[in-house]
């Protein structure tokens, strides 16, 4: 027979767990994992570090420690707990060295909202590749000595941000290959490859010298690029694979804006910046103004863009005083 006053007890118990629970539940920090800072100074530390990072943590790199190898940050922080990699002091940078100049990344993001902040990224295929990675910053890193690009925002990559940046001496082994920075995929690599690496900016940063092929490379199949602010350096531009430009625009929608750019006696460097048409529908709605180029002679254009493709112009300086603009760009 149910004995009501012994139930009463136990009632009063469970509501007051319950009671209890909630308050918990209110309380700040109730079931939420706290962020980590480690700091790492060896390549197995660093390689650990990045395997096991969650959202908040922050990866504190020794001063000035040289680690070697391939490294992968795979995992994702948010967008209000990001993940962060840097050094304990950005004047005495540490570096991330890769396995030597044959092959592989440096360093590889697969994640999301990953910061990347004061380090060096040198000795590798290429230097800083994002795959299918994004919301990411990557501030006030140096990349130089590397066989192609030297940042490349790939397959689906998009709402990243380089910034003030020095990216120098890329295509060390293949010059025709050696952007500073790459946007997207070529058509023929869209059957493996997204090609939508979308909304990435690149501002404020100093590319060259010794960029053997275009400073910045923004392929077809992606959208909304900006590139603002920076300083482009020609002295090593080779003109292999037809890099003879600090820009190459193939994406839609592109604004370039505020940049300056030195020809610096490069006689390679046919025009400051192109638009190509790679793919119909492609290579359109590229918007220039406010740049400021120093080209040396009269002959480079400012803007040269190819048949099929459309830009519009606003507010460009050329030193000395020349040529333009070419091709199917409208003046506003």
């Amino acid at each position: 027979m149910f004995n009501l006053k012994r139930s009463l007890p136990v009632a009063r118990l469970f509501v007051l767990a319950l009671i209890l629970t909630l308050f918990a539940a209110m309380a700040p920090g109730f079931g939420v994992v706290r962020a980590a800072t480690v700091t790492v100074d060896s390549s197995a530390e660093l390689m650990n570090a990045l395997a096991s990072a969650k959202p908040g943590d922050r990866i504190v790199l020794a001063s000035g420690i040289t680690f070697s190898g391939q490294f992968k940050a795979t995992a994702s922080g948010t967008a209000s707990a990001p993940i962060t990699l840097e050094s304990a002091d950005p004047s005495n940078k540490a570096v991330l060295k890769g396995n030597g100049t044959g092959s592989g990344y440096a360093l590889q993001i697969t994640g999301d909202y990953w910061n990347i902040r004061n380090v060096k990224v040198t000795n590798a295929q290429k230097g800083i590749m994002l795959d299918h990675a994004n919301h990411n910053l990557l501030d006030a890193v140096e990349v130089y000595q590397i066989v192609d690009e030297g940042v490349h925002f790939r397959d689906g990559s998009s709402y990243n941000t380089l910034q003030n940046s020095y990216i120098h001496d890329t295509g060390k082994g293949q010059p025709g290959f050696g952007e500073g920075v790459y946007v997207g995929s070529d058509k023929g690599k869209w059957s493996t490859i997204n090609p939508a690496s979308d909304y990435n900016r690149v501002v404020n940063n100093t590319i060259g010298p010794n960029v053997t092929a275009e400073h910045i490379d923004i392929k077809e199949g992606s959208t909304g690029t900006v590139v603002s602010g920076n300083i482009f350096d020609g002295r090593g531009m080779t003109g292999d694979n037809y890099a003879d430009s600090f820009i190459d625009v193939k994406g839609n929608d592109v604004t370039i804006s505020s940049n300056v750019g030195y020809r610096n006696g490069n006689e390679v460097i046919a025009d400051a910046f192109q638009v190509h048409q790679q793919v119909s529908g492609w290579g359109l709605n590229a918007d220039f103004n406010g740049n400021t180029l120093y080209l040396d002679n009269a002959s480079c254009y400012v803007v040269n863009a190819a048949s099929g493709t459309s830009a519009r112009a606003h507010n460009n300086i050329r030193s000395p005083k020349g040529n333009m603009y070419r091709g199917n760009v409208t003046q506003y």
